[in-house]
């Protein structure tokens, strides 16, 4: 993703109709700078940023048809990855 980052659609796509929110990457730079927890973006805000600036997508994204999983903290869950990769 670092070496190609998504354009602005694909990461609309992506988000579709979950909260931006679980997108965002807290330990990114332009996260703490924009001090987004206290002021988070809008929805098409964060995502012309995440287009512009890869760090700020939370990862690893895994998606299995309409299921999708963002980041490492669902992972610690053995049922719901097993679920997601089966």
């Amino acid at each position: 993703m670092a070496k190609t980052p998504p354009n602005e659609d694909e990461v609309r796509e992506l988000v579709g109709n979950r909260p931006i929110e679980q997108f965002l990457n807290p330990r990114s730079e332009i996260f703490r700078e924009r001090r987004m927890k206290e002021n988070p973006p809008s929805k098409e805000e964060a995502v012309k940023l995440m287009a512009g600036d890869a760090n700020l997508i939370l990862r690893p994204i895994l998606v299995r048809g309409a299921r999708i999983h963002i980041g490492f903290e669902g992972l610690r869950d053995e049922r719901a990855y097993r679920d997601l990769i089966a």
